[in-house]
């Protein structure tokens, strides 16, 4: 798939899933949007460090090393007025937007009878209001465009499946899943695809800091696994393949082509 001379913004892109998709768009061509709030390095010490480890800066450093094109942007995605300057300043540098990968997201584990309220705010806000907020300051300039693009999300099987003390993030999943589908009916006669992505159980930071009660028989895999089904979704419009949750698994399988 050929990105060339897209842009592309990329929430979460400091580490894991948002890192692994950020580099595959950049070398299929597109010009990548590095966008978390991780801008500096988590200390040695800290736990999990291996997996927790990482920065924009990087990630762009390892774009850029590859001899592509990419912006480290500080965003924190919470942050209402973060969101609008992170589009604002991805207009500034690249003069469009074509592609948006909202990757970002933050568990909320914990018995419903225990629940953090300020913690379930946050969870709400991170993986629900921020991707919607994300293509609310990012559509009035790709409709303007009127060439199409490609919108979608890391979705978890945790929106469809029950998962020991995560029920505020698994309602959190099922609303993001619910949201994306409903905005693919609204751009499909603009000819922006908007579609959702299930990685799996993947090696990521939040996979090893919990042991999730009913995923211990699923292997973890690399999230470099993810790269060519993201690199196919970010290349679909409204016309070719929209309002769809897929699973990165079964690509080239059931769906997508190699």
């Amino acid at each position: 798939m050929n990105l060339t001379d897209k842009v592309a913004i990329v929430t979460g892109g400091s580490r894991g899933i948002g890192r692994a998709i950020s580099i595959a768009l950049a070398d299929s061509g597109a010009k990548v949007v590095v966008a978390s709030r991780t801008e500096t390095e988590v200390a040695p010490n800290a736990d999990y460090a291996e997996y927790a480890s990482g920065t924009i800066h990087q990630t762009v450093g390892v774009i850029r090393d590859k001899g592509g094109t990419a912006l480290a942007l500080k965003c924190d995605v919470s942050e209402d007025t973060d969101i609008r300057a992170l589009v604002e300043s991805t207009i500034e540098s690249f003069g469009r937007i074509d592609i948006l990968v909202s990757n970002a997201g933050i568990d909320c584990e914990s018995p419903v009878a225990e629940l953090d309220i300020e913690a379930l705010d946050q969870c709400i806000s991170v993986n629900i209001r921020a991707p919607l907020l994300l293509c609310r300051f990012a559509l009035p300039y790709m409709l303007s465009q009127n060439s199409g693009g490609s919108i979608f999300a890391i979705t978890s099987g945790s929106a469809r499946a029950y998962r020991l003390g995560r029920v505020g993030y698994s309602m959190s999943k099922a609303a993001l899943e619910r949201m994306f589908l409903s905005l693919s009916e609204e751009l499909k006669p603009d000819n922006i695809a908007v579609n959702l992505l299930g990685p799996g159980r993947v090696d990521t930071w939040m996979n090893r800091r919990g042991d999730w009660v009913g995923t211990e028989h699923i292997p973890m895999v690399h999230p470099d696994k993810i790269r060519p089904a993201a690199i196919w979704l970010a290349g679909q419009t409204g016309d070719s393949f929209t309002g769809q949750l897929v699973e990165s698994a079964e690509f080239g399988i059931n769906w997508g082509s190699l």
